[in-house]
């Protein structure tokens, strides 16, 4: 049975829910041309739940808002089960929102959707840095499972490898700062020992084999699945609740220090039978409840990343000198073209206390401007340049 409910506010959940979106535009500027976008956002209903249901549709909908206007809505606004439970509701921006607007709500079968409105103003963060117009190179290695006994339930098989595709896939995507560069079948760990972690750093190696510039290790803290109960006489299974909570660590493919880190979670019904084999890559699992909350989860975490990504300058690096002519690890899927200019930065590296080697950049007033662009390196002469001897490999090129 298919209907529809239009800006229904009857209950105390919609009361809430009005209550949220007229809070909205108290915590934002109104600067800048508007642009109205409307946004939709899909649950399934289990159990009965309508009001986990909207909440989850909702929320999907707002998560695509900032993934499609830039605009990023913070966790401070807390639901439980459909129903506002602090009203405190914030959001950062590249773009600002204002009068955000519940058009609809519709169930078809055991699927709600809703669909928003809200009008965003062209509004940059210019006044805290400037906009990064550069995609970074990500190192993405296969993700770890912390528990990996906790993927017996539903046999998942694979999984890790599925998860990195499916993070990967999602990356290059939508995020804005970034692409990945997928190495589902290699490993990134502390044990591993061709990964000789040393404190907080990451060897800058990595970076360099894979013409990286950052490296994003991914782990898998939490899968566990609630214990399923059974209904009165024990004819039906309530469909119980798994948990996936991950944490992300990026480091700097050049300094192997941690830039940013940052744990998320998220639950949601276990829909399949009980002794079922799930094939973690299939379109059957992405599109259950479980791997829909994956998937925005993952959605919300290229969100924090473009944030942390935005007011970092990318900085690539020469990997080739013959002559006069130089090469450096950045790209046209980087977005490099013909003819930008790159300011050239010497390095060198001092070891430390403990004989690690630290990287340390000396200012050079050396420009070169880009011939010769491929998918992952761009050239140019350094001819009649300043200080054009002291140039070598592993020295900085920054976009002016």
């Amino acid at each position: 049975m298919f209907y529809a409910l239009k800006n229904q506010n009857s209950t105390q959940t919609w009361l809430n829910w009005a209550r949220v979106l007229m809070l909205l535009p108290v915590f934002i500027s109104f600067n800048g041309i508007a642009e109205q976008v409307e946004v939709t956002g899909t649950a399934k209903i289990v159990n009965g739940n309508m009001d986990k249901a909207r909440e989850d549709a909702i929320n999907q909908a707002l998560n695509y808002a900032s993934l499609r206007a830039g605009v990023n809505f913070s966790s401070q606004q807390q639901i439980s089960q459909g129903a506002l439970t602090q009203d405190t509701f914030s959001m950062q921006r590249m773009g600002a929102a204002n009068n955000i607007e519940l058009l609809s709500e519709m169930v078809s079968g055991d699927t709600l959707t809703v669909m928003l409105s809200l009008y965003v103003d062209d509004t940059s963060q210019t006044d805290q840095c400037k906009a990064q117009s550069l995609k970074a190179a990500i190192l993405l290695p296969q993700i770890e499972v912390a528990d990996r006994s906790q993927l017996n339930h539903g046999h998942l098989f694979g999984f890790n490898k599925a998860l990195t595709f499916q993070f990967g896939q999602l990356i290059n995507s939508q995020s804005v700062t970034s692409f990945a560069r997928v190495h589902a079948d290699e490993r990134l760990d502390d044990t591993n020992e061709l990964v000789n972690f040393k404190g907080y750093g990451i060897p800058s190696w990595l970076g360099e084999i894979t013409d990286s510039q950052y490296i994003l290790k991914t782990k898998v803290i939490d899968m566990s699945t609630e214990p399923y109960t059974t209904s009165f006489l024990g004819f039906v299974d309530d469909t119980p609740l798994r948990q996936f909570s991950f944490e992300l660590t990026l480091f700097h493919g050049i300094s192997g220090e941690v830039v940013w880190s940052e744990s998320f979670t998220t639950n949601a019904p276990w829909e399949f039978e009980r002794q079922e084999t799930v094939v973690p890559n299939s379109q059957r699992f992405w599109s259950s409840s479980y791997g829909a909350a994956i998937s925005q989860q993952l959605q919300q975490s290229i969100i924090s990343l473009d944030n942390t990504l935005n007011c970092r300058p990318l900085l690539g690096q020469i990997i080739a000198r013959q002559g006069d002519r130089i090469i450096i690890n950045l790209g046209r899927k980087n977005g490099v073209k013909l003819g930008d200019k790159f300011q050239v930065v010497l390095q060198k590296n001092i070891p430390d206390r403990l004989n690690n080697m630290r990287a340390l950049v000396t200012k050079n007033r050396a420009e070169i401007i880009i011939d010769q662009v491929s998918e992952d390196t761009a050239t140019a002469m350094i001819e009649n340049i300043d200080a054009a001897d002291n140039i070598q490999v592993h020295d900085i090129a920054i976009k002016l």
